[in-house]
């Protein structure tokens, strides 16, 4: 159970490091001083007026001088910069250094099964005793 937890809690540390280093554009409509629509991924939809339907009761003097009654905003929340900088930067030597880091890593928890080199390796047959043979005798 505490392993389960540890590894939640790492992939939360993870995604929050990952999406912290993300920027992103959020865009808004305005209408009439009212936001109409925001949108975090495409376009942000139009309310469907025009000029024309906004200042219809003006006249052209006060058509010239007034604003849009519609316009789109765009903000940018940027990321965190010294993280995308150090992506930026890698060079091949950390590159190599880091899949074999990886590599060696994963294989170290792998279980390994008993190699045995001489398990088929059968002993020669033995016909004469070698220690009285040549009279070697430990003491």
């Amino acid at each position: 159970m505490l392993q389960f937890l540890h590894k939640i809690i790492a992939l939360i540390l993870a995604f929050i490091v990952l999406f912290s280093s993300f920027s992103f554009t959020v865009e808004k409509h305005i209408c009439m001083g009212e936001i109409t629509d925001v949108s975090y991924f495409t376009a942000a939809d139009s309310c469907g007026m025009t000029d024309e339907y906004c200042d219809i009761n003006d006249s052209l003097e006060t058509k010239i001088q007034k604003e849009k009654c519609c316009n789109d905003v765009h903000e940018l929340i940027p990321g965190n910069q010294n993280e995308q900088q150090a992506l930026q930067s890698f060079e091949i030597e950390q590159v190599q250094f880091i899949i074999a880091y990886t590599n060696i890593y994963i294989n170290l928890f792998e279980d390994k099964k008993d190699i045995i080199p001489y398990k088929d390796y059968k002993p020669p047959l033995v016909d004469k005793d070698i220690n009285v043979l040549y009279q070697t005798f430990l003491i």
